[in-house]
């Protein structure tokens, strides 16, 4: 199975701007080089509003939406399965909190040829509203419960600190941020059951103690700037294993580019 990240700087509010700039990265593949291609949340029209009013225009159904109708023209031309972000929400990110209203909960559906594939948007991974508690795992916990066997996840992940001054373009000291992926894979402790650190946050026995499943975790995240917010790039493919997460392959933080891996059979 070919699975791809398309990570991009969107600028706000320019939601062709982003689509052709999307397709222009993805117009060498053609069918049989992707399986499954994820976007960042919000791919096209920007992340950062202030409220409901200076979002209002860009919002979209789930059948005539842009977005929709833009993964719909590429899931045909590449026969392959996309996953585009746009304004549906789970767990809600502070930025979100001012024009957002929570979905009904995560998901898990099967889908042929695939398995059973799990759907996430960035703030989902993370404690309730930071509210809950740390050991709580509600993402990754679901999917453990429901043998999700490949999670999709729509980021908007943020960086820890914003240098404004650095050039998207520029190589200099570009690499993944690995702290941002180190902090997603401690959001899914559930899944390595024969770690250390999960004997050490739980000490009890694991509920899923008899499967040793190997599960896929697919975060596409965004890069660059918007209304001084910085975006952490390192968009990345990893394989859960039951006693670490596996880094298969990831983008830098200010890389724009497709991201295709050929994924080993879980």
């Amino acid at each position: 199975m070919k699975v791809a990240c398309l990570q991009f700087n969107q600028i706000i509010g320019e939601v062709e701007r982003n689509q052709n700039f999307a397709s222009k990265l993805l117009e060498k593949y053609q069918p049989g080089d992707i399986d499954v291609l994820v976007l960042p949340e919000l791919a096209f029209t920007g992340y950062v509003f202030r409220d409901r009013d200076h979002i209002k225009p860009y919002l979209e159904d789930s059948e005539t939406g842009t977005s929709v109708q833009w993964a719909k023209m590429q899931a045909v031309r590449l026969r392959a399965f996309v996953v585009v972000g746009y304004p549906q929400i789970s767990h809600l990110y502070s930025t979100d909190e001012s024009w957002a209203e929570e979905g009904p909960g995560f998901r898990s559906i099967n889908v042929p040829n695939l398995g059973k594939i799990g759907f996430g948007i960035c703030m989902d991974i993370n404690p309730y509203q930071f509210k809950a508690s740390f050991r709580e795992y509600e993402f990754a916990n679901y999917h453990v419960q429901q043998q999700t066997d490949i999670i999709l996840c729509s980021m908007a992940w943020l960086q820890s600190s914003c240098d404004e001054s650095q050039s998207l373009n520029s190589d200099d000291n570009d690499e993944p941020s690995y702290s941002t992926i180190n902090y997603w894979c401690s959001r899914l402790l559930p899944y390595f059951t024969d770690s250390e650190a999960y004997r050490n946050v739980f000490q009890t026995s694991p509920q899923n103690s008899g499967q040793k499943r190997n599960v896929l975790f697919v975060a596409c995240n965004r890069t660059g700037t918007e209304n001084g917010v910085c975006f952490a790039g390192s968009s990345s493919v990893l394989l859960l294993t039951s006693k670490r997460p596996i880094i298969l392959r990831s983008l830098k933080s200010k890389e724009e580019a497709v991201m295709v891996i050929d994924v080993p059979s879980l």
